[in-house]
């Protein structure tokens, strides 16, 4: 007997013989997630407007997304010790742990309901109101993810974790959440210290004492961890969680590069970065495991496209960069692109798939060496010249800084960079203010005039410079 939401678990590339298998947790997770009848059909018309659901790439990381969502809302049902780290994040400890036992689920429960709840459900508005009616008021400059995290605890469809992984100095909302949430709901939480006061122009270089500060702090994390949930973090853990995450990483480097070969854009980068959030929206063994599989699947139709022609914008539109797609809202990617915009990658993508993790064990002191060569958890300048190094990397018209209003680390950067952009790399920049996880006040129609005005821009300039 097929049920209202069998359509769309097919859709999202299962097969008749998993829905079956999993129907009595998928209903039970359905329950709690208050996802009925209408909600089914709703967000098949979601799921077909905006996901190139004719690659099976695309539909089984559709498919993964909601195997992940089920996993996270029945985690302690089915007793797993739960783990939550926070966006942005350095995650090998959470690798590490995950790897460590069965038994222990590491997630960023965050990145999982957007990417469910919002991607594939368009149904996140009742969380955000929880998170405002729950310690997180709007108008305020909080930040949307945090009041998602909060909203999804208040309204009991996320367990209460065991332990939280957070800290403060990248993101300063994401330990101050967790203190309020610590005070409601009495689970502990394990600080990582860190400091960005890099100075101007020191990028890539950085004091000695930087690394092993940030390095001491993320064995700290990881000792906590142990005494906490009761388990040991051997060897062999970090071992398999560092080829695990290798092997992600790989499988996505693998991708970026075969579309930055491309003549023109063969893949949306709404799928493009549902791919790249695999890497950080949970360390589960299942997106460790069939994560790299799936994107696998993905390059070879990514691949078959290109060899065919098939592209999502025009061959001759301008290429673009943008600093991160919106996690929750596929409709204003799929806008710039609808407008004519090429948008081949994202700046964090570029950075994430450079992470071609040469340790093959998650140490503390690797890590942050890892880390601090990559740029953002380094400064602002390092964030800056590693964004301009990448624009000129993909050899783009234009840079979209699309900064979050309410995030400072990014906010305060928006005309900065694009001052520094525009002089050292000349390359014309949007700053767009909007939401990267809540669309309700930046939606797709209140941002279209300023891209499509930018869009024109670029698209005069491109003839003008091919002309001459």
């Amino acid at each position: 007997m097929a049920h209202s939401y069998d359509a769309l678990f097919r859709l999202c590339g299962f097969e008749v013989e998993e829905i079956e298998k999993e129907r009595p947790r998928i209903e039970k997770a359905f329950q709690r997630l208050e996802l009925g009848n209408e909600d089914m059909e709703r967000a098949e018309g979601w799921v077909k407007q905006n996901h190139d659901i004719e690659l099976s790439g695309v539909r089984k990381l559709l498919g993964i997304w909601l195997q992940e969502l089920v996993d996270l809302v029945l985690a302690k049902d089915e007793g797993k010790r739960v783990v939550y780290y926070g966006f942005p994040t350095i995650a090998g400890p959470a690798a590490a742990i995950a790897a460590a036992s069965e038994e222990v689920y590491c997630v960023c429960p965050d990145a999982v309901l957007c990417y469910t709840m919002g991607q594939i459900f368009n149904k996140l508005t009742p969380v955000l109101e929880a998170g405002e009616e729950n310690g997180l008021p709007p108008g305020h400059g909080l930040c949307s993810l945090q009041q998602i995290r909060v909203g999804g605890m208040a309204k009991g469809i996320i367990p209460i974790p065991d332990l939280v992984l957070t800290s403060s100095y990248y993101c300063d909302m994401g330990s101050k959440t967790d203190e309020l949430l610590h005070e409601r709901y009495g689970h502990p939480a394990v600080y990582a210290d860190g400091s960005m006061d890099s100075r101007w122009g020191e990028f890539p270089n950085f004091l000695p004492e930087r690394k092993d500060f940030l390095g001491a702090q993320l064995e700290k994390v990881l000792r906590r961890a142990e005494e906490i949930l009761r388990l040991e973090i051997t060897e062999e853990a970090r071992y398999e969680g560092a080829a695990r995450s290798r092997e992600l990483f790989g499988a996505l480097r693998e991708l970026v590069g075969l579309i930055r070969s491309a003549e023109a854009q063969p893949l949306s980068i709404v799928e493009l970065e549902m791919a790249r959030r695999l890497t950080s929206g949970s360390s589960s063994r299942r997106f460790m495991t069939n994560g790299p599989k799936i994107i696998d699947v993905l390059i070879q139709e990514v691949r078959e496209r290109i060899a065919q022609g098939i592209a999502v914008v025009e061959k001759d539109a301008p290429k673009t960069m943008i600093l991160m797609a919106h996690f929750s809202d596929p409709s204003i990617m799929r806008m710039i692109e609808n407008i004519g915009l090429s948008i081949p990658v994202t700046v964090h993508t570029t950075l994430a798939s450079r992470i071609m993790r040469k340790t093959s064990f998650l140490s503390g002191e690797a890590l942050a060496k890892e880390q601090l060569e990559r740029g953002p958890f380094h400064g602002s300048y390092g964030e800056i010249k590693r964004a301009a190094e990448a624009a000129q990397e993909f050899d783009v018209d234009g840079v979209i800084f699309n900064y979050i209003y309410n995030c400072r680390p990014i906010a305060m950067l928006s005309h900065l960079f694009k001052h520094f952009v525009q002089r050292e790399a000349g390359i014309p920049v949007l700053s767009l203010e909007m939401d990267m996880y809540d669309s309700r006040c930046y939606s797709a129609g209140a941002l279209r005039t300023r891209v499509e005005a930018f869009a024109e821009m670029l698209r005069a300039r491109k003839k003008f410079v091919l002309a001459t």
